[in-house]
Protein backbone atom coordinates (compact mmCIF):
# COMPACT_ATOMS: atom_id res chain seq x y z
CA UNK A 1 0.00 0.00 0.00
CA UNK A 2 1.07 3.38 -0.86
CA UNK A 3 2.51 5.85 1.63
CA UNK A 4 1.20 8.98 0.90
CA UNK A 5 4.48 10.35 2.75
CA UNK A 6 6.14 9.26 -0.60
CA UNK A 7 3.63 11.38 -2.72
CA UNK A 8 3.44 14.34 -0.46
CA UNK A 9 -0.23 14.03 -0.14
CA UNK A 10 0.12 13.09 3.45
CA UNK A 11 -3.78 13.71 5.27
CA UNK A 12 -1.92 15.83 7.57
CA UNK A 13 -0.03 17.70 4.82
CA UNK A 14 -1.75 19.41 2.19
CA UNK A 15 -5.33 19.75 4.08
CA UNK A 16 -3.49 21.63 7.29
CA UNK A 17 -1.74 24.06 5.16
CA UNK A 18 -4.94 24.95 3.07
CA UNK A 19 -6.85 25.24 6.54
CA UNK A 20 -4.14 27.73 7.27
CA UNK A 21 -4.15 29.64 4.27
CA UNK A 22 -7.93 29.90 4.95
CA UNK A 23 -7.41 31.23 8.14
CA UNK A 24 -5.25 33.66 7.51
CA UNK A 25 -7.00 35.18 4.91
CA UNK A 26 -10.04 34.99 7.39
CA UNK A 27 -8.62 37.16 9.98
CA UNK A 28 -6.61 39.74 7.07
CA UNK A 29 -9.76 39.87 5.45
CA UNK A 30 -11.87 40.54 9.08
CA UNK A 31 -9.01 43.32 10.35
CA UNK A 32 -9.40 44.72 7.31
CA UNK A 33 -13.24 44.93 7.59
CA UNK A 34 -13.28 46.03 11.06
CA UNK A 35 -11.33 49.06 10.10
CA UNK A 36 -13.58 50.70 7.75
CA UNK A 37 -17.09 49.35 8.61
CA UNK A 38 -19.56 50.98 11.19
CA UNK A 39 -19.85 49.17 14.52
CA UNK A 40 -21.02 45.70 14.08
CA UNK A 41 -21.16 46.08 10.70
CA UNK A 42 -20.57 42.49 9.12
CA UNK A 43 -16.99 42.87 6.67
CA UNK A 44 -19.75 42.00 3.58
CA UNK A 45 -20.95 45.28 4.24
CA UNK A 46 -18.04 47.32 4.16
CA UNK A 47 -17.43 48.96 0.55
CA UNK A 48 -13.80 49.48 1.62
CA UNK A 49 -11.01 48.41 2.88
CA UNK A 50 -8.97 50.29 5.59
CA UNK A 51 -6.14 52.06 4.78
CA UNK A 52 -2.72 50.74 5.99
CA UNK A 53 -2.26 51.73 10.06
CA UNK A 54 -5.86 52.87 10.50
CA UNK A 55 -6.91 49.79 11.96
CA UNK A 56 -8.81 51.75 15.07
CA UNK A 57 -8.08 49.72 18.49
CA UNK A 58 -11.90 49.92 19.31
CA UNK A 59 -13.43 48.09 15.78
CA UNK A 60 -10.59 45.56 16.77
CA UNK A 61 -11.50 45.00 20.16
CA UNK A 62 -15.69 44.43 18.85
CA UNK A 63 -13.94 42.01 16.62
CA UNK A 64 -12.13 39.97 19.01
CA UNK A 65 -15.22 40.17 20.98
CA UNK A 66 -17.18 39.26 18.63
CA UNK A 67 -14.67 36.14 17.62
CA UNK A 68 -14.55 35.07 21.42
CA UNK A 69 -18.55 35.07 21.52
CA UNK A 70 -19.24 33.69 18.30
CA UNK A 71 -21.13 30.35 18.92
CA UNK A 72 -21.66 30.78 23.05
CA UNK A 73 -25.62 31.19 22.88
CA UNK A 74 -25.53 27.65 21.59
CA UNK A 75 -24.26 24.58 23.84
CA UNK A 76 -21.15 22.53 22.79
CA UNK A 77 -22.41 20.24 20.28
CA UNK A 78 -26.41 21.09 20.06
CA UNK A 79 -26.08 20.77 16.29
CA UNK A 80 -25.18 17.11 14.84
CA UNK A 81 -24.04 16.77 11.18
CA UNK A 82 -23.39 13.14 9.77
CA UNK A 83 -21.20 13.54 6.35
CA UNK A 84 -21.56 10.23 4.13
CA UNK A 85 -19.20 9.12 1.30
CA UNK A 86 -18.54 5.82 -0.69
CA UNK A 87 -14.83 5.76 -0.91
CA UNK A 88 -12.36 5.17 1.91
CA UNK A 89 -8.82 5.88 3.18
CA UNK A 90 -7.22 9.15 2.16
CA UNK A 91 -9.23 9.48 -0.70
CA UNK A 92 -10.25 13.76 -1.50
CA UNK A 93 -13.80 13.05 -0.71
CA UNK A 94 -12.46 11.74 2.58
CA UNK A 95 -10.91 14.66 3.58
CA UNK A 96 -12.96 16.97 2.22
CA UNK A 97 -15.35 15.68 4.88
CA UNK A 98 -12.90 15.88 7.61
CA UNK A 99 -12.12 19.48 7.00
CA UNK A 100 -15.71 20.04 7.02
CA UNK A 101 -16.28 18.70 9.99
CA UNK A 102 -13.32 20.24 11.88
CA UNK A 103 -14.08 23.82 10.27
CA UNK A 104 -17.61 23.69 11.49
CA UNK A 105 -16.97 22.76 15.09
CA UNK A 106 -13.71 25.18 15.61
CA UNK A 107 -15.76 28.01 13.62
CA UNK A 108 -19.07 27.46 15.54
CA UNK A 109 -17.66 27.83 18.94
CA UNK A 110 -17.98 23.80 19.18
CA UNK A 111 -21.72 24.15 18.54
CA UNK A 112 -21.60 22.06 15.35
CA UNK A 113 -20.46 18.81 15.73
CA UNK A 114 -20.00 16.91 12.72
CA UNK A 115 -18.72 12.76 11.94
CA UNK A 116 -17.74 11.38 8.55
CA UNK A 117 -18.78 8.00 7.69
CA UNK A 118 -16.60 7.14 4.81
CA UNK A 119 -16.46 4.04 3.07
CA UNK A 120 -20.08 3.62 2.39
CA UNK A 121 -21.19 2.50 5.88
CA UNK A 122 -24.63 4.90 5.79
CA UNK A 123 -25.70 3.31 1.94
CA UNK A 124 -24.68 3.61 -1.16
CA UNK A 125 -24.91 6.72 -3.10
CA UNK A 126 -28.77 6.60 -4.05
CA UNK A 127 -29.59 5.33 -0.65
CA UNK A 128 -27.88 8.17 1.39
CA UNK A 129 -29.64 10.94 -1.16
CA UNK A 130 -32.66 9.65 -0.18
CA UNK A 131 -31.98 10.04 3.11
CA UNK A 132 -30.73 13.43 3.46
CA UNK A 133 -34.15 14.32 1.55
CA UNK A 134 -36.09 12.50 4.73
CA UNK A 135 -33.80 14.17 7.29
CA UNK A 136 -32.02 11.00 8.09
CA UNK A 137 -28.98 11.81 6.88
CA UNK A 138 -27.47 15.02 6.70
CA UNK A 139 -24.39 15.57 4.02
CA UNK A 140 -23.09 13.38 1.26
CA UNK A 141 -19.99 14.28 -0.47
CA UNK A 142 -19.60 12.19 -3.72
CA UNK A 143 -20.41 12.06 -7.41
CA UNK A 144 -22.83 13.62 -9.55
CA UNK A 145 -23.61 10.80 -12.12
CA UNK A 146 -23.74 8.70 -9.24
CA UNK A 147 -26.57 11.28 -8.09
CA UNK A 148 -28.41 11.17 -11.44
CA UNK A 149 -31.21 8.77 -10.98
CA UNK A 150 -32.22 12.22 -9.06
CA UNK A 151 -31.33 14.96 -10.84
CA UNK A 152 -31.30 13.49 -14.70
CA UNK A 153 -28.91 16.39 -16.08
CA UNK A 154 -26.01 15.70 -14.02
CA UNK A 155 -25.55 12.84 -16.87
CA UNK A 156 -24.03 16.04 -18.71
CA UNK A 157 -20.97 16.76 -16.33
CA UNK A 158 -19.57 13.32 -16.74
CA UNK A 159 -19.59 13.27 -20.59
CA UNK A 160 -16.71 11.67 -21.65
CA UNK A 161 -14.95 14.27 -22.96
CA UNK A 162 -17.29 17.43 -22.60
CA UNK A 163 -14.36 19.56 -20.60
CA UNK A 164 -10.89 20.13 -23.16
CA UNK A 165 -8.92 20.46 -20.20
CA UNK A 166 -8.50 20.41 -15.87
CA UNK A 167 -8.48 23.98 -15.52
CA UNK A 168 -11.06 25.09 -17.77
CA UNK A 169 -13.46 22.32 -16.07
CA UNK A 170 -12.65 23.60 -12.40
CA UNK A 171 -13.02 27.01 -13.57
CA UNK A 172 -16.54 26.75 -13.81
CA UNK A 173 -17.30 25.07 -10.47
CA UNK A 174 -17.39 27.81 -8.09
CA UNK A 175 -20.49 28.53 -5.98
CA UNK A 176 -20.66 32.37 -7.53
CA UNK A 177 -21.09 31.04 -11.14
CA UNK A 178 -23.67 30.10 -13.50
CA UNK A 179 -23.10 26.66 -13.52
CA UNK A 180 -23.28 26.09 -9.72
CA UNK A 181 -26.28 28.47 -9.95
CA UNK A 182 -28.00 26.33 -12.68
CA UNK A 183 -27.22 22.59 -10.77
CA UNK A 184 -29.49 24.54 -7.45
CA UNK A 185 -31.97 25.14 -9.32
CA UNK A 186 -32.55 21.58 -10.93
CA UNK A 187 -32.56 20.56 -7.06
CA UNK A 188 -35.07 23.01 -6.96
CA UNK A 189 -37.05 22.54 -9.79
CA UNK A 190 -36.92 18.88 -8.89
CA UNK A 191 -38.51 19.08 -5.79
CA UNK A 192 -35.93 17.23 -4.39
CA UNK A 193 -35.25 19.30 -0.89
CA UNK A 194 -31.37 19.39 -1.49
CA UNK A 195 -29.09 22.56 -0.77
CA UNK A 196 -25.31 22.31 -2.97
CA UNK A 197 -22.80 23.38 -0.73
CA UNK A 198 -20.15 22.91 -3.16
CA UNK A 199 -18.51 21.30 -6.86
CA UNK A 200 -15.15 19.90 -7.08
CA UNK A 201 -13.25 18.37 -9.30
CA UNK A 202 -12.38 14.73 -7.82
CA UNK A 203 -10.12 13.61 -10.47
CA UNK A 204 -9.34 12.77 -13.83
CA UNK A 205 -11.05 9.16 -14.94
CA UNK A 206 -9.05 6.75 -16.84
CA UNK A 207 -10.04 3.33 -17.54
CA UNK A 208 -7.92 0.27 -15.76
CA UNK A 209 -8.22 -3.54 -17.30
CA UNK A 210 -5.92 -6.78 -16.64
CA UNK A 211 -5.33 -6.73 -20.09
CA UNK A 212 -3.74 -4.44 -22.34
CA UNK A 213 -5.35 -2.02 -24.46
CA UNK A 214 -4.15 0.09 -27.06
CA UNK A 215 -6.79 1.01 -29.27
CA UNK A 216 -10.71 0.79 -29.15
CA UNK A 217 -10.52 -2.35 -30.97
CA UNK A 218 -8.52 -3.99 -27.92
CA UNK A 219 -12.52 -2.99 -25.87
CA UNK A 220 -14.84 -5.30 -27.97
CA UNK A 221 -16.81 -7.64 -25.71
CA UNK A 222 -15.13 -6.98 -22.35
CA UNK A 223 -16.78 -6.95 -19.25
CA UNK A 224 -16.76 -3.79 -18.29
CA UNK A 225 -18.21 -2.32 -14.65
CA UNK A 226 -20.32 0.54 -15.36
CA UNK A 227 -22.58 2.68 -12.55
CA UNK A 228 -26.21 2.33 -12.67
CA UNK A 229 -26.47 5.55 -15.11
CA UNK A 230 -27.87 4.87 -18.73
CA UNK A 231 -25.77 7.17 -20.34
CA UNK A 232 -22.64 5.24 -18.94
CA UNK A 233 -23.54 2.13 -20.50
CA UNK A 234 -24.38 3.79 -23.46
CA UNK A 235 -21.03 5.44 -24.16
CA UNK A 236 -18.91 1.92 -23.12
CA UNK A 237 -21.11 0.13 -25.27
CA UNK A 238 -20.59 2.21 -28.30
CA UNK A 239 -16.67 1.81 -27.46
CA UNK A 240 -17.50 -2.13 -27.71
CA UNK A 241 -17.59 -2.98 -24.05
CA UNK A 242 -20.26 -5.43 -22.19
CA UNK A 243 -21.79 -2.64 -19.62
CA UNK A 244 -22.25 -4.44 -16.29
CA UNK A 245 -23.30 -2.54 -13.57
CA UNK A 246 -22.32 -2.76 -9.96
CA UNK A 247 -21.37 -0.58 -7.07
CA UNK A 248 -18.01 1.01 -6.44
CA UNK A 249 -17.43 -1.08 -3.39
CA UNK A 250 -17.82 -4.82 -5.01
CA UNK A 251 -14.96 -4.06 -7.78
CA UNK A 252 -12.29 -5.80 -6.20
CA UNK A 253 -14.33 -9.08 -5.89
CA UNK A 254 -15.79 -8.91 -9.70
CA UNK A 255 -12.29 -8.06 -11.22
CA UNK A 256 -11.06 -10.88 -9.39
CA UNK A 257 -13.66 -13.25 -9.92
CA UNK A 258 -13.54 -12.40 -13.44
CA UNK A 259 -16.97 -11.14 -13.34
CA UNK A 260 -15.82 -7.71 -15.16
CA UNK A 261 -12.23 -7.24 -16.37
CA UNK A 262 -12.24 -3.49 -16.86
CA UNK A 263 -13.27 -0.65 -14.94
CA UNK A 264 -12.65 3.57 -15.05
CA UNK A 265 -11.88 4.99 -11.71
CA UNK A 266 -9.64 7.99 -10.56
CA UNK A 267 -6.20 7.36 -9.73
CA UNK A 268 -6.95 7.82 -5.84
CA UNK A 269 -9.61 5.93 -5.57
CA UNK A 270 -7.80 3.01 -7.88
CA UNK A 271 -5.08 3.43 -5.43
CA UNK A 272 -6.87 3.60 -1.96
CA UNK A 273 -8.52 0.48 -2.59
CA UNK A 274 -5.89 -1.54 -4.05
CA UNK A 275 -7.65 -2.15 -6.94
CA UNK A 276 -4.10 -2.32 -8.28
CA UNK A 277 -4.01 -5.79 -6.85
CA UNK A 278 -6.59 -7.29 -9.25
CA UNK A 279 -6.09 -5.44 -12.56
CA UNK A 280 -2.18 -4.52 -13.65
CA UNK A 281 -3.28 -1.80 -16.51
CA UNK A 282 -3.66 1.66 -16.33
CA UNK A 283 -5.26 3.06 -19.66
CA UNK A 284 -4.67 6.14 -19.91
CA UNK A 285 -8.03 7.52 -21.75
CA UNK A 286 -8.00 10.70 -19.72
CA UNK A 287 -11.96 10.68 -20.70
CA UNK A 288 -13.53 12.42 -18.08
CA UNK A 289 -12.92 14.70 -14.78
CA UNK A 290 -14.86 13.29 -12.05
CA UNK A 291 -17.85 15.86 -10.44
CA UNK A 292 -18.16 15.73 -7.03
CA UNK A 293 -21.09 17.41 -5.36
CA UNK A 294 -21.23 18.14 -1.60
CA UNK A 295 -24.94 18.41 -0.85
CA UNK A 296 -27.02 18.83 2.68
CA UNK A 297 -30.75 18.07 2.98
CA UNK A 298 -33.02 21.32 3.04
CA UNK A 299 -34.37 20.10 6.33
CA UNK A 300 -30.86 19.31 8.00
CA UNK A 301 -29.99 22.98 6.96
CA UNK A 302 -33.06 24.71 8.15
CA UNK A 303 -32.31 23.05 11.38
CA UNK A 304 -29.14 25.77 11.56
CA UNK A 305 -29.75 29.22 12.45
CA UNK A 306 -28.88 31.27 10.31
CA UNK A 307 -25.71 32.17 10.92
CA UNK A 308 -24.75 28.66 10.48
CA UNK A 309 -26.54 28.24 7.58
CA UNK A 310 -24.13 30.71 6.32
CA UNK A 311 -20.92 29.13 8.00
CA UNK A 312 -22.18 25.73 6.44
CA UNK A 313 -21.34 27.93 2.61
CA UNK A 314 -18.36 29.15 3.27
CA UNK A 315 -16.94 25.90 4.63
CA UNK A 316 -18.66 24.03 1.57
CA UNK A 317 -17.20 26.56 -0.81
CA UNK A 318 -13.59 25.89 0.97
CA UNK A 319 -13.74 21.90 0.97
CA UNK A 320 -14.49 21.96 -2.67
CA UNK A 321 -12.01 24.09 -3.24
CA UNK A 322 -9.39 21.67 -1.39
CA UNK A 323 -11.09 18.38 -3.00
CA UNK A 324 -9.56 19.43 -6.29
CA UNK A 325 -6.55 20.52 -4.96
CA UNK A 326 -5.93 17.18 -3.75
CA UNK A 327 -7.00 15.39 -6.58
CA UNK A 328 -5.16 17.41 -9.24
CA UNK A 329 -1.61 16.29 -6.37
CA UNK A 330 -2.59 12.64 -6.76
CA UNK A 331 -3.24 12.60 -10.85
CA UNK A 332 0.13 14.62 -10.91
CA UNK A 333 2.18 11.82 -8.43
CA UNK A 334 0.26 8.73 -7.83
CA UNK A 335 0.56 7.14 -11.47
CA UNK A 336 4.18 7.30 -10.97
CA UNK A 337 4.36 5.74 -7.54
CA UNK A 338 1.80 2.50 -8.40
CA UNK A 339 4.20 2.06 -11.63
CA UNK A 340 7.49 1.96 -8.97
CA UNK A 341 6.04 0.34 -6.24
CA UNK A 342 3.40 -2.19 -7.68
CA UNK A 343 4.63 -2.66 -11.01
CA UNK A 344 1.41 -0.75 -13.03
CA UNK A 345 1.38 -1.23 -16.58
CA UNK A 346 0.76 2.21 -18.59
CA UNK A 347 -0.96 1.89 -21.89
CA UNK A 348 -1.99 5.05 -23.65
CA UNK A 349 -4.08 4.58 -26.72
CA UNK A 350 -4.91 7.73 -29.27
CA UNK A 351 -7.92 9.34 -27.23
CA UNK A 352 -8.85 10.73 -30.08
CA UNK A 353 -10.10 7.70 -31.33
CA UNK A 354 -12.85 7.51 -28.08
CA UNK A 355 -13.95 11.33 -28.36
CA UNK A 356 -14.37 11.10 -32.12
CA UNK A 357 -16.81 7.81 -31.03
CA UNK A 358 -18.17 9.66 -27.81
CA UNK A 359 -19.17 12.76 -29.70
CA UNK A 360 -21.52 11.28 -31.69
CA UNK A 361 -23.75 10.14 -28.48
CA UNK A 362 -23.97 13.84 -27.19
CA UNK A 363 -27.53 14.73 -29.57
CA UNK A 364 -28.85 11.69 -28.05
CA UNK A 365 -28.14 11.01 -24.25
CA UNK A 366 -28.72 15.48 -24.10
CA UNK A 367 -32.25 14.64 -25.60
CA UNK A 368 -33.11 11.29 -22.77
CA UNK A 369 -31.54 13.34 -19.82
CA UNK A 370 -32.98 16.75 -20.92
CA UNK A 371 -29.95 18.06 -21.05
CA UNK A 372 -29.66 19.89 -23.69
CA UNK A 373 -29.88 23.17 -21.81
CA UNK A 374 -27.21 22.53 -19.47
CA UNK A 375 -25.04 21.17 -22.23
CA UNK A 376 -25.71 24.69 -24.17
CA UNK A 377 -24.81 26.29 -20.74
CA UNK A 378 -21.38 24.30 -20.31
CA UNK A 379 -20.58 24.84 -23.91
CA UNK A 380 -20.95 28.46 -24.07
CA UNK A 381 -18.87 28.78 -20.46
CA UNK A 382 -16.14 26.95 -22.38
CA UNK A 383 -16.15 28.90 -25.40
Amino acid sequence: MIHRTDTGFKRTGLKKRFAAMILAAAVASSLAACGSSPSGAKPSDAGTTAKSGEAATEPAGDAAKQEETTGSQYAEGQFHLRIATVVTGDHAWVQMGEYMAEQLKERSGGAIEATVFPGGQLGNDEGTIDDMRTGALDIVIGSTQNAAPFVSQFQILSLAYLFPNRDVFEGLLDQDGQLFQYIQGLYDSNGLGLVLLGLSNGGQRDLHTNKPIESVADLKNIKMRTTSSATEALVWQALGTIPTAMSFNDIYSAVQSNTVAAFECTLAAFDTNALYEVANYHIKTAHQFTPTHITIGEISYNRLPEEFQDLLMEVGKEAAVLGSQIADEADDTLLDSLVEDHGLIVCEPDPAEFKAIVEELYPKIASDCDGQELLDLINGLIQ
